[in-house]
């Protein structure tokens, strides 16, 4: 187990490492100008310097796309389950959510914050924008690609709407849910930096801004560091929360690991 999971984390790992390597070198030789992107170990540098002004911005950051995904998380499961039950809904919703997701983030955001002002409420309002779409378009698929046979069976056997959907179609739909809420992990933080950009006192996006105007370009990349740093550790937990609720994968992947180096031998 330990060996495959090396395996899966060192080939990405050794190309970011490479790829500093390089950026640190072509910035100490002057092909690529300091002052334009600085070299790793001044972002690095910036990072634990910084790290007493970072740190409430990350704090607010966090919050505001914690709070915002998890937010997303209900209204979005919600949403599915109900457009899959009502068929109007679906008809009538369903557009309008695609709909929403063709306005870009960065135009949207200015009018939601004329809307309910400056503050947390327009930060989470966009998280949840951002977040929905991907989440509930991907668990209402499985919704609707669960085996028919399976429901035939449950009705056969007396069981009622709410008993099909609880013991058939939520476990059958959660491989989609992680998909849909894997995506959503990666964009949560980037929709509270962008919502940051029309009015807020704290946040990543914040200092982003405030350091750009500077040129301390430095403390610029190491804001964008933590950006990324942010939304991987939440990528993980959505990860990890996949691995702890769908064990069954777990021992299909497992069969076909061991399948596939049956064959390979």
């Amino acid at each position: 187990m330990t060996y495959r999971r090396f395996k899966l984390i060192w080939p990405p790992v050794l190309i970011i490492v490479l790829l500093l390597l390089l950026l640190q070198l072509l910035t100490g030789i002057g092909v690529i100008r300091d002052f334009i992107i600085p070299p790793p170990t001044a972002v690095f540098s910036a990072m634990v310097e910084q790290h007493h002004l970072l740190w409430p911005h990350i704090r607010v950051t966090t919050e505001i796309a914690l709070i915002g995904f998890v937010l997303a998380v209900l209204f979005g499961s919600l949403m599915s389950i109900l457009m899959e039950r009502v068929r109007w809904l679906y008809r009538a919703f369903y557009p309008l959510i695609v709909a929403s997701q063709t306005i870009p983030t960065i135009v949207i955001t200015p009018v939601i914050v004329l809307l309910f002002g400056f503050g947390t409420w327009p930060r989470l309002v966009v998280v949840v924008l951002v977040c929905f779409f991907p989440l509930t378009l991907s668990f209402l698929q499985g919704l609707y690609t669960v085996d028919p046979d399976l429901i035939r069976l449950m009705r056969s056997m007396g069981a009622n709407e709410a008993e099909t959907l609880l013991h058939v179609k939520l476990p059958a739909s959660l491989p989609s849910f992680f998909a849909g809420l894997k995506i959503s992990a990666t964009y949560c933080v980037t929709a509270a930096v962008l919502s940051e950009w029309s009015g807020s006192g704290l946040g990543l996006g914040v200092y982003m801004m405030r350091t750009k105007r500077s040129y301390a370009y430095d403390r610029m990349f190491a804001s964008i560091v933590w950006i990324v740093l942010l939304s991987l550790i939440i990528y993980l937990l959505s990860t990890l929360l996949e691995y702890l609720f769908t064990p069954w994968l777990r021992n299909e992947r497992k069969k076909h690991a061991t399948r596939k180096r049956a064959t390979a031998l």
